[in-house]
């Protein structure tokens, strides 16, 4: 589990985290062994374990390096910061979509049908290219749930 990762490199035994979060030791226990969903928690306990493990609620619920990705090009002339803040949507779909970077590396991000998706991006970011590069990510998020929908339809 990717809570327990983010744990460890924090140097916190759980006993620590709980304290540190103030959520219940036994519910840490049982979100890193995966007898609970982390991603059914709560708000605010997702909100009290990334304040204290120091990142984003994204970060604590999805590991970037397990996921599908492509590597951020040496060219981009804009921040990860900026590159995050960046946000997409499918009307079609009526589903959100955003980035995810971490470790040089860069992927698209959704939640499709409860399960998060990821689809490697790669291409040059600049400031001036920002607005395309958000319909190519929403042209490419509308694609992958086409995808799932006629695999759904069709396979038997």
């Amino acid at each position: 589990m990717y809570l327990k990762k983010l744990r460890e490199r924090r140097g916190l035994t759980q006993r620590q985290l709980a304290e540190k979060s103030g959520v219940n030791y036994r519910s840490l226990q049982d979100y890193e062994q995966g007898h609970k969903k982390l991603g059914a928690a709560g708000g605010d306990t997702l909100l009290r374990l990334s304040c204290a493990l120091g990142c984003s609620v994204e970060e604590l619920l999805w590991d970037v390096s397990d996921a599908e990705s492509s590597e951020l090009m040496p060219q981009n002339d804009v921040s990860v910061d900026t590159i995050l803040a960046q946000r997409f949507y499918s009307e079609k779909h009526r589903t959100y979509g955003r980035w995810l970077c971490g470790g040089g590396r860069i992927c698209i991000c959704f939640v499709y049908d409860g399960e998060a998706r990821y689809i490697p991006f790669r291409a040059i970011i600049t400031e001036k290219m920002l607005p395309w590069v958000r319909e190519a990510a929403a042209l490419l998020m509308e694609a992958a749930i086409e995808d799932l929908e006629f695999e759904r339809r069709w396979v038997i």
